[in-house]
Formats: structure tokens, sequence, C-alpha cells
């Protein structure tokens, strides 16, 4: 019975210790910029606005919706943005833009699975600093969705404080600005 019960002790072991490995080498970071966007600013260029898109945490867990957000500029994909991240992008200047946010989210009372797409237009101009906060709106039954609004240096970096800084931000992070 003891031996049994040595064996038993073994696998969890060996299964935990496994699963912590695992979860120790996976990236739970898919905050992502698509360098080859024509919108992305080159190394060196002159004319280039700073973006941070922030995603803020949310009270409770929402399904779907927790995922990550696609994130286009004048339909070609620009980056992907993880909950609870926030990143910067070195843009080319733009009198307009259309920003078009998707997530998935679960509708209707059977909860199927949906893709959700909202747009929005923003300028950027060049030399400029802007802050985009990501929001998510529970639709209840007709799902969850993303607005997407410009705020200021102050109100983004008490945003700033509880979320992971990603990609570029990691060499700017707002708490610097």
């Amino acid at each position: 019975m003891v031996k049994g019960l040595n064996n038993i002790y073994k696998t969890l072991i060996i299964l935990v210790s496994l699963g912590v490995g695992g979860c120790t080498s996976w990236s739970w970071n898919d905050t992502k910029v698509d360098m080859n966007n024509r919108l992305i600013s080159a190394p060196g260029e002159k004319q280039f606005c700073a973006v941070y898109f922030l995603r803020p945490l949310t009270e409770r867990a929402m399904g779907f919706s927790d995922n990550v957000l696609t994130i286009d500029l004048n339909g070609s994909k620009l980056l992907t943005l993880e909950k609870g991240d926030y990143t910067l992008v070195y843009m080319r200047p733009r009198v307009s833009a259309t920003m078009t946010v998707k997530n998935e989210t679960e509708v209707g009372p059977y909860w199927k699975v949906k893709d959700m797409a909202k747009k929005y237009e923003f300028g950027f101009k060049a030399g400029e600093t802007y802050f985009i906060v990501l929001k998510p709106v529970d639709g209840e039954f007709r799902g969850v969705y993303f607005t997407a609004k410009n705020v200021d240096l102050f109100t983004a970096k008490q945003l700033a404080k509880n979320l992971r800084a990603a990609g570029e931000a990691r060499k700017v992070p707002l708490d610097t600005l």
C-alpha cells in the first residue's frame, strides 16, 4: 500500500514539474507589431509620430473577448494586443486613418462565437505622441466590442501603472515621459 502511494506521489511530482516547466517556457505575450505594415516608420525616417496602444485589464473575465485584439490601420494589419499590455508604434503621419479593432466574442442566448470589428477615425501628425486606449464594451447578447479613444498623457500614465510594457514600449515606458 505504501509502495503504491509512493508511485502515485512520484508520478504527481513528475507531472507538476513538467507542467511548471512548460508554463515557464511558454510566452504569454502575444502583443506584436507587424513591421511589414507600410504605415510603420522606417529607422532614420525624419517624419514620424509615436503612438502608444493601451489595453487595460478588466474587472472580470470576459470569455473570448479576453483573447488578443487585432488592430488594422487603413485595411492593413498593424498589431495584435494582449489584455493587460501596452506597446509603442512609430508611424508615418496621416491626416486621416481608419483604425479597425477586431476581436472574438460570444453572442446570443446560445453563446456562439462571432468576430466583431469596430472602426474609428484618427489623424496622426508628425512629431506628436498619441495614447490610444482600447476598452471593452459589454453588449450582453450582442457580444463584446472595443472602443478606441485618444487620451492625454496623465490618463495614459495612470492606466499604464497596472499594465505590462511590450515591444518598443519596453525601451520607452510611459512612466519615463
